[in-house]
């Protein structure tokens, strides 16, 4: 795996590494912690983070707003001060209210953060290579996580108070370290708002379109609510795949864990290189296009799955799944040229806040949406949830046609980064930087 070159980006990477390891100590670590040393009920946990996810919705938009007008990298080392704060306060929560509390704190940053990370990372890549970028840091992120498991393991292992404890303090220490890393990028400044329209001979107005706020930009609004749907392959891998394995399969008990193991390792191969197709509006929408394609073919080959002897019932569930995880990779690198493409330079902040937005509402009604069809519908199930999503990736080509493109691109200011300016890919950007 080829390294970005010594700058903002390594450090991003880096910063990205160590952001990645949250969500693996924190995932079914957290749920234990609260159960195990807080004394909570199961159904108490589930409520308050359910109730953490409703909070965070609330989030997302005004924190781009924010980050675009005081500085996305100032933003940033706040937010993950705060989220520090928020996870070393977990080690107080004894009662039912305090967790309610903690939880929607951390709801609201985990929210907060993640468009004031990707708008700042907007900032320090050009057009070209912004999406050899992401996919790049979508691969550190999956080390990270893949790396943070064993943590896990070995507090399950101890299975006591105090090593629950310590794994919620790595988690806090973590996070501190995302905030020190930011420390050492620079500050970018925002681009400038595009010009007010000029008007013609017949004084009408043309050219650029005047700024509206982002909630009035309609197609941008679609496609950020589309995205939410076609993210529904984690639904499928991380909810019906097990449920279908262990249900509706003869396939040996071990399946499931092979499986997601394939899962990452074609996500941690691929990603750069499914990343590279993407260049522009028109790729985006259409890798979103050929994932629809990816997943009609894998809901086809769990459907079959279901009625094969034990060996070959795992041959067409290894191959749905690499299926599946390609519909990821083309589904994530289609989500991120859209999602700053058609986004105004000047409020990179705010398009990402609402895309994230409308991404997460969506995708909150996923684990139900698909527990309901294969539960239902069973073989038919996968072919319905196949055809739904191929349609609806099919809709974001015309979306993207719709929605205006930006003249001004967002990118690094020149002068501060001139060797980004000549690359045009993450394999480019490094053959002339030291390692």
């Amino acid at each position: 795996m080829i390294l970005p070159p010594r700058g903002p980006l390594r450090v991003y990477a880096t910063l990205t590494f160590f952001d990645s390891l949250v969500p693996g100590i924190m995932l079914a670590g957290g749920v234990l912690f609260f159960t195990k040393v807080a004394g909570l009920g199961a159904v108490q946990v589930g409520s308050g983070l359910s109730a953490a996810t409703l909070a965070g919705l609330a989030a997302a938009l005004p924190a781009g707003r924010l980050g675009d007008r005081i500085g996305h990298r100032r933003l940033l080392i706040g937010l993950s001060l705060f989220r520090a704060l928020v996870l070393a306060g977990y080690q107080l929560v004894g009662s039912y209210p305090a967790f309610l509390a903690a939880a929607c704190l951390s709801g609201l940053a985990e929210s907060a953060v993640a468009p004031v990370r990707q708008a700042y990372l907007g900032t320090i890549t050009t057009p070209e290579n912004r999406v050899a970028t992401l996919a790049f840091n979508r691969v550190v992120r999956n080390i990270g996580a893949t790396l943070s498991t064993p943590a896990l393991g070995v507090a399950l292992a101890v299975d006591s108070p105090f090593a629950f404890r310590v794994l919620i303090g790595c988690g806090t220490v973590s996070v501190l370290a995302v905030a020190l890393i930011a420390t050492r990028l620079p500050e970018t400044p925002a681009p400038a708002p595009a010009p007010a329209p000029a008007p013609d001979a017949s004084g009408a107005k043309t050219g650029a379109r005047p700024r509206t706020g982002v909630l009035r930009d309609r197609p941008y609004v679609a496609l950020s609510l589309l995205n939410g749907l076609l993210i529904m392959h984690m639904e499928l891998l991380e909810i019906g795949m097990p449920l279908w394995v262990t249900g509706h399969t003869d396939a040996p008990a071990w399946t499931t864990s092979v499986l997601l193991f394939a899962n990452v390792l074609v996500a941690i191969g691929l990603q750069i290189r499914v990343g590279r197709g993407v260049t522009d509006v028109g790729s985006a929408a259409r890798a979103m296009r050929k994932g629809g394609w990816c997943l009609l073919a894998a809901a086809g080959l769990f459907a079959a799955s279901g009625s094969l002897a034990p060996a070959w019932s795992v041959t067409a569930l290894l191959a749905a799944v690499v299926l599946l995880t390609l519909t990821e990779l083309l589904q994530s690198a289609g989500s991120w040229g859209l999602s700053y493409d058609l986004a105004e330079p000047a409020r990179l902040g705010e398009y990402q806040g609402v895309w994230s937005l409308g991404t997460q509402l969506v995708r909150a009604a996923g684990p139900l949406a698909v527990t309901l069809a294969l539960s239902s519908l069973h073989h038919f199930g996968w072919l319905l949830i196949g055809t739904v999503y191929l349609a609806a990736a099919a809709l974001a080509l015309p979306l993207a046609r719709r929605a205006a493109p930006r003249r001004q691109p967002v990118g690094w200011e020149p002068g501060v980064w001139p060797k980004a300016r000549r690359k045009t890919s993450m394999k480019a950007l490094a053959d002339d930087q030291p390692h």
